[in-house]
Protein backbone atom coordinates (compact mmCIF):
# COMPACT_ATOMS: atom_id res chain seq x y z
CA UNK A 1 0.00 0.00 0.00
CA UNK A 2 1.34 3.41 -0.87
CA UNK A 3 0.37 6.59 0.87
CA UNK A 4 0.64 9.96 -0.78
CA UNK A 5 0.80 13.06 1.42
CA UNK A 6 -0.74 16.23 0.06
CA UNK A 7 -1.86 19.54 1.49
CA UNK A 8 -4.76 21.66 0.29
CA UNK A 9 -3.62 25.01 -1.11
CA UNK A 10 -5.93 27.08 1.12
CA UNK A 11 -4.75 25.22 4.22
CA UNK A 12 -1.14 25.93 3.27
CA UNK A 13 -2.02 29.59 2.78
CA UNK A 14 -3.63 29.72 6.23
CA UNK A 15 -0.66 27.96 7.86
CA UNK A 16 2.03 30.09 6.23
CA UNK A 17 0.57 33.54 5.51
CA UNK A 18 2.22 35.03 8.60
CA UNK A 19 6.00 34.77 8.58
CA UNK A 20 6.82 32.93 11.81
CA UNK A 21 9.27 30.27 12.92
CA UNK A 22 6.47 27.73 12.60
CA UNK A 23 5.49 28.81 9.08
CA UNK A 24 9.13 28.54 8.02
CA UNK A 25 9.27 24.99 9.43
CA UNK A 26 6.08 24.06 7.57
CA UNK A 27 7.38 25.44 4.27
CA UNK A 28 10.70 23.65 4.78
CA UNK A 29 8.91 20.35 5.54
CA UNK A 30 6.83 20.72 2.37
CA UNK A 31 9.93 21.40 0.29
CA UNK A 32 12.16 18.68 1.77
CA UNK A 33 9.44 16.02 1.52
CA UNK A 34 8.19 17.12 -1.89
CA UNK A 35 4.63 17.42 -0.56
CA UNK A 36 2.10 18.01 -3.33
CA UNK A 37 -0.07 21.09 -2.99
CA UNK A 38 -3.62 20.34 -4.16
CA UNK A 39 -5.15 23.29 -5.98
CA UNK A 40 -8.73 24.29 -5.22
CA UNK A 41 -10.97 27.06 -6.55
CA UNK A 42 -10.98 28.71 -3.13
CA UNK A 43 -7.18 28.62 -2.85
CA UNK A 44 -6.79 30.01 -6.35
CA UNK A 45 -9.21 32.82 -5.53
CA UNK A 46 -7.28 33.57 -2.32
CA UNK A 47 -4.00 33.81 -4.25
CA UNK A 48 -5.54 36.03 -6.94
CA UNK A 49 -7.24 38.38 -4.48
CA UNK A 50 -4.38 38.55 -1.96
CA UNK A 51 -5.21 40.70 1.06
CA UNK A 52 -8.66 41.43 -0.38
CA UNK A 53 -9.68 37.77 -0.05
CA UNK A 54 -12.38 37.29 2.56
CA UNK A 55 -14.17 33.96 2.96
CA UNK A 56 -15.39 32.45 6.20
CA UNK A 57 -14.00 28.97 6.88
CA UNK A 58 -12.04 29.02 3.61
CA UNK A 59 -9.69 26.18 4.61
CA UNK A 60 -12.52 23.89 5.65
CA UNK A 61 -14.46 24.66 2.48
CA UNK A 62 -11.42 23.97 0.31
CA UNK A 63 -10.90 20.63 2.09
CA UNK A 64 -14.52 19.64 1.50
CA UNK A 65 -14.34 20.60 -2.18
CA UNK A 66 -11.13 18.66 -2.70
CA UNK A 67 -12.41 15.54 -0.91
CA UNK A 68 -15.69 15.45 -2.84
CA UNK A 69 -13.73 15.83 -6.11
CA UNK A 70 -11.35 13.06 -4.94
CA UNK A 71 -14.35 10.81 -4.30
CA UNK A 72 -15.84 11.53 -7.73
CA UNK A 73 -12.54 11.07 -9.59
CA UNK A 74 -11.96 7.68 -7.92
CA UNK A 75 -15.57 6.46 -7.79
CA UNK A 76 -15.20 6.22 -4.02
CA UNK A 77 -12.69 3.38 -4.46
CA UNK A 78 -9.71 5.12 -2.85
CA UNK A 79 -9.53 6.24 0.75
CA UNK A 80 -8.47 9.74 1.72
CA UNK A 81 -7.10 10.25 5.23
CA UNK A 82 -7.87 13.65 6.69
CA UNK A 83 -5.50 14.66 9.48
CA UNK A 84 -6.98 17.60 11.35
CA UNK A 85 -6.69 19.69 14.48
CA UNK A 86 -9.71 21.94 13.99
CA UNK A 87 -12.65 20.10 15.53
CA UNK A 88 -15.19 21.87 13.33
CA UNK A 89 -14.16 19.11 10.93
CA UNK A 90 -15.36 16.42 13.34
CA UNK A 91 -18.65 18.23 13.88
CA UNK A 92 -21.96 17.67 12.21
CA UNK A 93 -21.75 20.83 10.06
CA UNK A 94 -18.74 19.49 8.18
CA UNK A 95 -19.85 17.01 5.53
CA UNK A 96 -17.43 14.50 4.02
CA UNK A 97 -17.82 11.74 1.46
CA UNK A 98 -17.92 8.16 2.72
CA UNK A 99 -14.34 7.35 1.66
CA UNK A 100 -12.68 9.75 4.11
CA UNK A 101 -10.85 8.50 7.18
CA UNK A 102 -10.69 11.24 9.83
CA UNK A 103 -8.04 11.38 12.51
CA UNK A 104 -7.12 14.18 14.90
CA UNK A 105 -3.56 15.28 15.48
CA UNK A 106 -3.57 13.85 19.01
CA UNK A 107 -4.87 10.45 17.85
CA UNK A 108 -2.40 10.41 14.95
CA UNK A 109 0.55 11.10 17.27
CA UNK A 110 -0.62 8.43 19.71
CA UNK A 111 -0.87 5.90 16.85
CA UNK A 112 2.62 6.83 15.64
CA UNK A 113 3.92 6.16 19.15
CA UNK A 114 2.06 2.83 19.36
CA UNK A 115 3.58 1.83 16.00
CA UNK A 116 7.01 2.90 17.31
CA UNK A 117 7.42 5.46 14.52
CA UNK A 118 8.01 8.16 17.13
CA UNK A 119 9.29 7.72 20.67
CA UNK A 120 6.73 9.87 22.44
CA UNK A 121 3.52 11.58 21.36
CA UNK A 122 3.63 13.64 24.54
CA UNK A 123 7.11 14.95 23.66
CA UNK A 124 5.70 16.31 20.39
CA UNK A 125 2.75 17.88 22.21
CA UNK A 126 5.12 19.41 24.78
CA UNK A 127 7.42 20.83 22.08
CA UNK A 128 4.42 22.34 20.29
CA UNK A 129 3.19 23.84 23.56
CA UNK A 130 6.60 25.41 24.21
CA UNK A 131 6.47 26.88 20.70
CA UNK A 132 3.13 28.54 21.53
CA UNK A 133 0.84 25.91 20.00
CA UNK A 134 -1.76 23.82 21.75
CA UNK A 135 -3.44 20.56 20.85
CA UNK A 136 -7.03 19.69 21.41
CA UNK A 137 -7.62 17.14 24.15
CA UNK A 138 -10.14 15.35 21.91
CA UNK A 139 -9.00 12.21 20.17
CA UNK A 140 -10.82 11.32 16.95
CA UNK A 141 -9.98 8.20 14.93
CA UNK A 142 -12.83 7.29 12.58
CA UNK A 143 -12.46 4.90 9.64
CA UNK A 144 -14.42 5.80 6.50
CA UNK A 145 -18.14 4.88 6.60
CA UNK A 146 -17.89 3.20 3.18
CA UNK A 147 -15.49 0.62 4.66
CA UNK A 148 -17.33 -0.97 7.59
CA UNK A 149 -15.11 -3.16 9.69
CA UNK A 150 -11.93 -1.31 8.76
CA UNK A 151 -9.57 -1.19 11.69
CA UNK A 152 -8.47 2.12 13.12
CA UNK A 153 -5.18 3.52 11.85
Amino acid sequence: MSIKVAIIDMVMIELTRHKTETSALILNFIKINNIEIKTTDIGTKAVNEGNNFKKTHAGERAIQDFLFDFYDENNGQKIALLLFEDHKIAGTAFVLPDNVYTISTRAFLNRLETLKIIDSAQDVVNAAFLAGRSFSQREVDVPPPAYPGMRSF
